[in-house]
């Protein structure tokens, strides 16, 4: 199974997940936003590329080993040629590492994979950019910017805001919201998907409702939800009930 993947749960004999295709369509969603959760590796790939042969099954390899510590995004440079010339890609293969939305690797060429983990491992040691959407410095009006983006279903904008809160009385608050904000984002991007049709059933369910801003309908799928998946699904189900209640607080949940 793999719940919400890039929490690392799933060591499974391979993370067949972690491969993905990307187009002009789906790029900022799966390449920028999702950098925020993990790093991405682009290849930027054509068919007719013979190196790119040669380099393509090394990525892969290294992206669904266990230990693997990115998310591999192929991008056919031949059908999305907009995002190649906004990446200045003038030869391929071509390979840039993606954090918190922002470059902070690259090379070019077909390499072995002795090197490429070099790459990878050198880009990990190094310390991220700080992310770009900005929020308050003042813990108590950050809480509310999150809880505003949370409100309107906005999970990534929330996330970031969560993830990076500054310290302050306001800490428990926003470690009970970040749960939350991690299962709309999740959902978004597919992230939050298990594979188990009756469990996905129930977080999609839930997630529709949190938008629409149904908490007391999001509460009863998520507890359906309990009972359907394993443990450590339960424990991150649990979490997110939390978060719901948290930003509901006082709020009326008739509205089922």
């Amino acid at each position: 199974m793999k719940l919400f993947g890039f929490l690392n749960k799933d060591k499974g004999p391979e993370r067949t997940w972690a491969v993905i295709d990307v187009n002009e369509k789906d790029f900022k969603q799966q390449v920028l936003q999702r950098s925020y959760k993990t790093m991405v590796m682009v290849d930027f790939w054509a068919a007719w590329c013979g190196p790119c042969r040669q380099l393509g099954p090394v990525l892969e390899d290294m992206a669904v080993d266990p230990e693997s510590e990115f998310v591999l995004a192929k991008l056919d440079t031949e059908k999305n040629q907009r995002i190649a010339r906004k990446f200045q890609i003038q030869s391929i293969p071509a390979v840039k590492l993606f954090r918190n939305g922002q470059v902070v690797g690259e090379f070019t060429g077909a390499r072995p994979a002795g090197l490429v983990k070099q790459f990878v491992n050198k880009t990990l040691d190094k310390e991220p950019p700080a992310p770009r959407i900005s929020g308050s410095s003042d813990p108590e009006q950050r809480l509310s910017q999150a809880k505003q983006h949370l409100r309107k279903g906005r999970g990534f904008e929330a996330f970031v805001l969560l993830d990076t809160f500054p310290p302050g009385e306001e800490e428990e608050s926003a470690a009970r919201l970040l749960p939350l904000a991690r299962f709309l984002f999740d959902m978004d991007d597919g992230d939050g998907l298990t594979g188990l049709e009756d469990l996905d059933k129930q977080y999609t369910i839930a997630a529709k409702a949190i938008r629409q801003r149904k908490y007391e309908r999001a509460v009863d799928a998520l507890t359906e939800a309990l009972e359907l998946g394993e443990e450590i699904d339960r424990s991150h189900t649990m979490g997110v009930i939390v978060g719901i209640e948290e930003l509901s607080g006082e709020q009326s949940t008739d509205n089922r």
